[in-house]
Formats: C-alpha cells, sequence, structure tokens
C-alpha cells in the first residue's frame, strides 16, 4: 500500500512568499448593523481592506458576508468560486464523472445546505446538484453565509446553514463587460448593466454569462476527472417603486447547462458517445497503481483479468439541465410595521445519459410567505405564514432496458407558521432572540422547530454570540445522493422511515476595529435520523432493490474555528484562519457518502501596488481518513481497490491549494488581469485516482478527497460602464 505523504517545506514556503506579497482587493467594513463601503480612510489612512474571510455581520444571527467587491476581486463567476477559501465552507464533489457538487457548511455534508435568493429557498437536492455553477454572481450585492441549524427562520431544514444570495438595489447606472480564457479550454464571458428609473425603487437590470471548460484527464487514461461544461446563463431584474405603498421587485434567471463526464480528450458530442457501447477506448494502465494492462483491470480477489468493453458509454454522464426561477418581493413600512410579501417558482429539468442509463427529471419549486414585524420601544414582534412545496417526477430507463421511471418521486408540501420575538437590553448592547417554527409535512408530519439567539456586545469592539435550536430536513430519494440508484428496479423505503433531525449549540466571539477583525466560533450539532441509502440489496425475487431508512445512532459533529484579518498598511492586508473538525458516528452505517477533513488552514493577502493589485489566497486541506468514512476500516467486505488491485489509501495526502491574481487598473473604467489558479498544480491522480473497484472487481467513480482540475492559468479584461 502506498505511503501516505506528508506536506513538504517548499508549498509551504511558496504560500508564505505569496502571502507576504499580496493585492488590495477592496474598501470593505462592516459597521453597527449593516455592512458599508468605506469611501474615505479612517485612523490615521488606514482604511481595513477586504481580505476574503467573510466579515461578521452585526447582528444577533452570527452572518458572514462575501461583498460585492470581494467578489469582483476574486474573479468568480458562480457561487462555488465565490466561496473557496473560505473558513467553514467548502465545495463537496460528489462524483469524479459529471462533477456533482454540494456546498458543505462546517463540514457536513452538502445536502444539509440551504441556498436562498433573497430570503427564498429556491434549491433542493436536486436542483443544487448540477445548479451551483449556474448561479451567476454578477447580479448580486452580496452572498450571507449562517452557519448552524439554529441560524435560519424561513428555512429549518439548513441543517447544516443556509447561503442567501442577496441581489442588487439598483440605484445608479452602471454596466460591466468581462473576457477571460485559460488553460484547458476555460472560457468565460460576463455581462451586466443596470438602469436606475426616476422615482425610488425603480430599475432595470439584466445579466448574462457564458462559460466553457474543456474535460480534464490528469492521469492520461482517457477517463476525464473534470467534467466539460458548456453553460448559458442569463437574468432580468426589475424594481416597480411603490405600488399602492409597497415597493415591489421581480426576478428572472435562467441557465442552461450541458455537462460531459467521463470522456477525457473525445469529443463531447452526446449522439457520438451515446452510440459508442462498445470495445475499449481507455488504457487502463495509466496513472498511479493503474492497471497492469490497458484493456481492463485486475480482480482485487482472484487477480483474473477483466476487459473493459463497453465503449466511451460505459463511463460517460451526460447532463442536460435547464433552470427557469423567478422572484416577487414586495415590502411595506408604515410607523413602527414592516409587511412583507414574498414568492418564487422555479422550473429544473435534466436529460441526462448516466454509463448506460437514461434518466429524465422534472422539479417544480413554490414558496409563498407573508410576514408582518412590530417595533416596540425595546422590543420587536414578528409573526408570518409560509407554503412550501416541492414536486419532483422522473422517466428513466437502466442500461438492461427495464423501465425504472417513477424510481425517485416525491411529492412535499408543507404550510407552516413562524414567530420571532427579539428583546434589546443594557442600553442596546444586549439583543435576544426567540423564535418558534410549526410546519405540517404532508409526509413527516408535525414539526416544531424552536431556537434562541443571544448577542451581547461587552465593548464596541468585542462581541458575543450564542446559538442554540433545531433544525429539520425531509430527505429525498433524488439519486444523486448514491450513484447507482438506477441500476436498481424500485426504491423501498422503510415504513417507519422519519425526517432528519438536528441540534446545534454555537457560540461566536467577535473582536473588530478598524485595521483589525478576530473571530473564533465552536459549533457542536448533533444530526439524528440521518438518512441512509443501500443500493446493493435484491428483494426475494432476485430484483435490484434499493433501500431507504434512518441511521441507528446519531451523528455528531463539533468544529472549532478561528480567522483574523489585519491591515498592515493603507496598501497591504494580511488574513489566516483555521478550522477544526471532530466527527463521531458508527462507522458500520456509512452516514457520510465522502471524506471529510479534519483540519483547515487559510491564508491571504491582498496589496496595492499603484495601479496593480495582488491577490492571493491559500487553503491547506489536511489528512483524510478514507477508510473510516468509506467504511472499510477493518471490513474486508467494502475495502476499495485500485485498478491493479491494490488497496486504496488508508488515509490521504495533505496538501495546498494556492491561487494568485495581478490585476492593473488601465484607467477607472478598464482592468486587465492574468493570475493562476492550483499553482502548485495539486491533484489528486497524482497520488490515486477517483476510480475504485470492490471485491468483485466492480467499478465505481466516488474515491474522492483531492482536486480535480490541475494548474490553470488564465488572462482577462474588465470594462466598467
Amino acid at each position: 500500500m502506498k505511503s501516505v505523504i506528508k506536506p513538504k517545506l517548499k508549498p509551504i514556503a511558496i504560500s508564505m512568499l505569496l502571502i507576504l506579497s499580496g493585492e488590495l482587493s477592496a474598501h470593505e467594513k462592516i459597521q453597527k448593523l449593516q455592512p458599508i463601503e468605506v469611501k474615505s480612510s479612517i485612523s490615521g489612512g488606514y482604511a481595513k481592506k477586504s481580505t476574503g474571510l467573510p466579515p461578521i455581520n452585526d447582528e444577533v444571527v452570527r452572518t458572514e458576508q462575501i461583498g460585492q467587491a470581494e467578489i469582483a476581486a476574486s474573479g468568480a463567476v458562480n457561487l462555488t468560486e465565490a466561496t473557496e477559501h473560505k473558513v467553514g465552507i467548502d465545495t463537496q464533489t460528489e462524483c469524479s464523472i459529471c462533477n456533482a457538487r454540494n456546498i458543505s457548511l462546517n463540514n457536513i455534508p452538502g445536502r444539509f445546505t440551504t441556498i436562498m435568493i433573497d430570503g427564498i429557498p429556491l434549491f433542493s437536492s436536486a436542483s443544487s446538484v448540477y445548479g451551483l455553477e449556474g448561479i451567476p454572481v454578477n447580479a448580486l450585492e452580496r452572498i450571507e453565509v449562517a452557519r448552524g441549524s439554529a441560524m435560519s427562520l424561513v428555512a429549518p431544514e439548513a441543517i447544516a446553514g443556509s447561503i442567501n444570495l442577496v441581489t442588487k438595489k439598483i440605484t445608479k447606472n452602471e454596466g460591466m463587460i468581462r473576457g477571460e480564457v485559460g488553460d484547458i479550454g476555460d472560457k468565460k464571458i460576463t455581462y451586466y448593466q443596470a438602469w436606475a428609473g426616476k422615482q425610488k425603487g425603480q430599475y432595470l437590470s439584466v445579466n448574462g454569462q457564458y462559460r466553457g471548460l474543456d474535460a480534464f484527464d490528469g492521469d492520461g487514461n482517457g477517463v476525464s476527472e473534470s467534467a466539460a461544461i458548456e453553460q448559458k446563463i442569463g437574468g432580468i431584474g426589475v424594481g416597480l417603486g411603490h405600488i399602492v405603498g409597497w415597493e415591489t421587485r421581480v426576478r428572472l434567471d435562467y441557465a442552461d447547462e450541458k455537462r460531459t463526464g467521463g470522456t477525457g480528450t473525445h469529443s463531447t458530442n452526446f449522439t457520438n458517445i451515446i452510440k459508442n457501447n462498445s470495445g475499449n477506448p481507455f488504457n487502463w494502465s495509466k496513472g498511479p497503481n493503474a492497471s497492469t494492462y490497458a484493456g481492463g483491470w485486475i480482480n482485487p480477489t482472484t487477480s483474473n483479468r477483466i476487459n473493459y468493453t463497453d465503449g466511451l458509454a460505459g463511463m460517460s454522464e451526460l447532463i442536460d439541465s435547464k433552470r427557469l426561477a423567478g422572484t416577487l418581493i414586495s415590502e411595506r413600512k408604515q410607523g413602527a410595521d414592516h409587511y412583507r410579501f414574498a414568492a418564487g417558482l422555479a422550473n429544473h429539468k435534466q436529460d441526462s445519459f448516466y454509463e448506460g442509463d437514461f434518466y429524465k427529471s422534472n422539479q417544480d419549486q413554490m414558496y409563498l410567505e407573508g410576514r408582518w414585524k412590530h417595533n416596540f420601544k425595546d422590543s420587536a414582534l414578528t409573526t408570518g405564514i409560509a407554503y412550501k412545496e416541492e414536486l419532483h417526477r422522473s422517466t428513466s430507463r437502466n442500461a438492461d432496458g427495464v423501465d425504472t421511471s417513477g424510481l425517485d418521486n416525491y411529492s412535499y408540501r408543507t404550510p407552516g407558521v413562524f414567530a420571532q420575538y427579539d428583546f434589546y437590553g443594557m442600553g442596546g448592547d444586549l439583543e435576544v432572540n426567540i423564535s418558534g417554527r410549526y410546519d405540517d409535512h404532508n409526509v413527516f408530519g408535525s414539526i416544531f422547530i424552536p431556537r434562541l439567539l443571544i448577542a451581547y456586545s461587552h465593548t464596541p469592539e468585542l462581541t458575543s454570540r450564542f446559538a442554540v435550536g433545531q433544525g429539520y430536513r425531509a430527505p429525498t430519494t433524488f439519486f444523486e445522493q448514491d450513484h447507482g440508484i438506477l441500476t436498481t428496479t424500485r426504491i423501498v423505503r422503510d415504513p417507519n422511515l422519519k425526517a432528519e433531525k438536528a441540534d446545534n449549540i454555537a457560540y461566536n466571539l467577535t473582536w473588530d476595529n478598524d485595521r483589525t477583525t478576530i473571530s473564533t466560533g465552536l459549533s457542536w450539532t448533533k444530526i439524528s435520523n440521518m438518512a441512509t441509502i443501500d443500493a446493493d440489496t435484491t428483494d426475494t425475487n432476485g430484483n435490484a432493490i434499493t433501500l431507504m431508512g434512518n441511521a441507528a445512532s446519531p451523528v455528531y459533529l463539533t468544529t472549532l474555528d478561528a480567522s483574523v484579518s489585519h491591515t498592515l498598511t493603507p496598501d497591504l492586508s494580511l488574513s489566516a484562519g483555521v478550522e477544526h473538525t471532530s466527527y463521531d458516528f458508527k462507522q458500520n452505517e456509512s452516514p457520510f457518502a465522502f471524506a471529510r477533513p479534519e483540519f483547515r488552514a487559510f491564508l491571504g493577502s491582498d496589496w496595492e501596488i499603484g495601479k496593480f493589485n495582488w491577490r492571493n489566497r491559500a487553503t491547506y486541506v489536511g489528512s483524510m481518513d478514507l477508510a473510516r468514512f468509506g467504511n472499510y476500516q477493518n471490513n474486508p467486505d467494502n475495502q476499495r481497490y485500485n485498478l491493479d488491485g491494490s488497496p486504496k489509501l488508508n488515509k490521504s495526502p495533505s496538501f495546498w491549494k494556492i491561487d494568485t491574481r495581478l490585476d492593473y487598473a488601465v484607467d477607472k473604467t478598464w482592468n486587465v488581469y492574468a493570475g493562476v489558479d492550483n499553482l502548485l498544480d495539486e491533484r489528486q491522480t497524482k497520488t490515486e485516482s477517483p476510480l475504485w473497484l470492490d471485491s468483485t472487481g466492480t467499478i465505481d467513480v466516488t474515491h474522492i478527497w483531492g482536486l480535480a482540475l490541475g494548474r490553470n492559468v488564465f488572462i482577462g479584461t474588465e470594462y466598467k460602464f
């Protein structure tokens, strides 16, 4: 078995050198009650710079913010890119072929993260799997991240926490167009333009984006680890101003994406790939611990050869996704009263091919909410009603020609009521928030979710936040939670299947002055009834079925994190952060489908040198206990093997991901830039393949712990008008 690789001095030295160089990203500061942009220097010329570590909004709920300036400085075009190099936030890849992704908060599985648009939850486990890259960020004012089960009043299913995408409220005419090209066929074109109306609240904004990315095959065997993507996105926002006293705005977003995974550098034409279903176009002898011959792999138990004969189609996953979403928000302030009505509709269609299986799905989501808030002298009362509907339908046929349509259908309808009481005391230094929500779920029945939030300002610079509460999630059977369900004839649900439920306790201490922010946090989460899926089961007639149930034992996660950002000089700012998560779960129940790190560290710098801005980010990912998460520690039946029949690593090596970018301001409107993502060219395929074999020699694509995409050098330009 290959030995675990320790981090070398060279990557650390390189990252430290970059961190001590830096770049200026933006002048941002969080002040009391709301984030504002610093327009002028303070404290003798030292204005706090944004270093990518999300600042804490000064509210009772610990809300970390990624502002518009930070998003622009990072060059991010979607949500996964905008949340990179952030403490407590990580993108979890769940397939090395199609690159299905979710965003993990506090290292809790990504399906427990709720994504909202202006406070409206319109993403599900189905629509977010391939939808994260389809969320444009050039129309956003900021991204708000609330980590913990007790943090969201309108999204109680956010067991890990919530990500709220706050769209821009237009007050002036503005526009931007950006183009970028890079290695691996990376092409990005983004456009945004807005016009302000004559009356307050009236505006029109449009945004569009095209992105192309070639498939990337790091080990040269012909099976790509990063899928090819062709993506077209468009959006329109309209502010209607005040209509009979109500300020109303609507938004419409559309995304069209084609994703081709597994075919390496071969054609990305869907039709040609599906028809290529015989023979061996791959070289299985390439890469670490590869097969001893090109035509297939070695059976780990018998040492016999297993020839691969299924052509391109047998290792290809082709996904054509289309999503249309619309939101409406209408608000009115009248004296001490504040009224809000919110509505959202979304339709997500997917036409896909999975290694011989054909699958189409259609999902409709609807959300309605009405709330009223009344402000008293030292307190406030908020009450509201909400209705959420999520319908998922599919048609499918497996590789054997068996019709499996409706395999993962579900219909969830959830009316709910909620109330929240805020109390302000000690001259405004203390805020206590008590709230409760009652949902009447059509499948899982009555569910009550309470929470208590406390914020206390010890001094103007030092603030404590304490949260305790619960959350729940109705488990779906969307097959992306476990690749392989399509090979079964039906899903059998445990008659006692329960909703997943979480208890959370969190504490945060933040110290913030004009030049320095220090934040520490401790979060403890207990997840009960965690949904489990067993796709390797047969019924009494020998037909392949999938069993869906609950883990018998709770899963516990405890995360401790700390971060600091400091404006060293008016032109140079530095940041650092660490996080450590301990996991407690019964290994034989396999509640985690993918390994997570115990330790991560973050370094960042931003340096303004005349017209140049130099930005650097580095993330260190510690070793992961692959055998424990994969349930093959001391369990020979679940052992994972390489293509040559040797066992997979029990623990992954640690590694650094370092990104650097240099901008040059030609003038106030025109900017050119160049950079390198993954400067050290770290890739999992340098150590072991994400492909793995079970004891019978059956291949799978989910042994994922490292980076899929290699070094990417890019150049681009941006013009504002």
